[in-house]
């Protein structure tokens, strides 16, 4: 669209004819390009947020690696009760947000973070790595619950459990590896309620493990997928967080 010289188009004896005209016409430019913001700041001042906070946090450009084919894949478990479902194809150009609403393995991981408040973290431009946990271990976790994680009875633990799979940074596998052999076995990560994800490997040295700081473990199933703001594993359980 063109930018318009507004000046040029107003009958200056009749300016309170074109009031409704003009205003109609802000209202339109806004919507273009000509105020030189860019999309994913319009988009997020289109829902209300202040024009300032959206310069700082917007979510990143869908596209931000441009013209990158290179695909992955989550894989899909099912039981005899369960229909086959295909594996789910997950493209590097495509932000943690968008990988997570595609994925129906990580439905019940979508649905508690939009619960807790922490789904729109992970729209912005981050980085962030996330630590997914896949329907079975958000529904039948290794520790005790009463009753369901998502009753109303449950809602500060699962913030907090969902606060332990989000990391601010990009950390990819490569590097996690390399920390942790510098580290003497272990290398620490902060999560977003800052209590500390310690990362080693397994017994072959190939394989890498997340603990919480009383030793207990839960293995990576999907290993550290690139994207457009971040990096995704899927872990293969819900890894309890130990009260401070």
């Amino acid at each position: 669209m063109i930018c318009l010289r507004v000046s040029n188009l107003i009958d200056k004896k009749n300016i309170s004819k074109f009031s409704t005209w003009f205003s109609g016409l802000i209202g339109l430019l806004s919507l273009s390009n000509c105020s030189g913001v860019p999309e994913h700041e319009r988009e997020c001042q289109w829902q209300g947020t202040p024009s300032w906070y959206c310069r700082h946090t917007a979510k990143a450009d869908t596209y931000y690696f441009h013209g990158n084919t290179q695909l992955y894949f989550i894989p899909v478990y099912n039981n005899a009760k369960e229909f086959p479902v295909p594996a789910m194809p997950v493209y590097v150009d495509e932000t943690l947000d968008q990988t997570l609403r595609a994925s129906i393995i990580l439905g019940d991981y979508t649905a508690a973070l939009r619960k807790t408040g922490l789904f729109s973290i992970i729209e912005r431009q981050g980085p962030y790595t996330i630590f997914a946990v896949p329907n079975e271990g958000m529904e039948k976790p290794k520790f005790p619950i009463q009753g369901s994680l998502m009753d109303v009875q449950n809602e500060s633990t699962l913030k907090r459990l969902m606060g332990f799979t989000i990391v601010l940074g990009s950390y990819t596998p490569e590097y996690l590896k390399e920390q942790v052999l510098k580290h003497n076995g272990t290398f620490v990560l902060q999560t977003y309620y800052n209590d500390p994800l310690y990362i080693s490997l397994d017994d072959s040295k190939q394989q890498l493990v997340v603990k919480n700081k009383v030793g207990e473990q839960n293995k990576i199933w999907v290993n550290g997928i690139p994207q457009a703001n971040g990096v995704i594993y899927v872990t293969q359980g819900l890894l309890n967080v130990i009260p401070k």
